[in-house]
């Protein structure tokens, strides 16, 4: 995908970049993000990620409809 924001499928106006927010242990901020397969739980720290592709995941709304738009880019995108 290029730098420029997409514009939104239902009213057609460019849309913002941003984020989702999460509040974690202590309600420390992170960025959402995407993880490959299917959730497995783990004791120690509530889902296991290793060997999996993790992803930040950017969020784009569109200023007029409110609408949101979500992707997982790889790090060389």
């Amino acid at each position: 995908m290029s730098n420029r924001a997409p514009n939104c499928i239902r009213c057609k106006t460019q849309m913002a970049p941003g984020y989702l927010l999460e509040a974690g242990d202590h309600n420390a901020r992170t960025v959402t993000q995407w993880v490959d397969g299917h959730p497995e739980k783990s004791f120690w720290v509530g889902l296991k990620t290793k060997d999996r592709d993790v992803m930040p995941v950017m969020t784009y709304r569109c200023p007029a409809c409110g609408y949101l738009e979500s992707y997982a880019h790889t790090a060389k995108e």
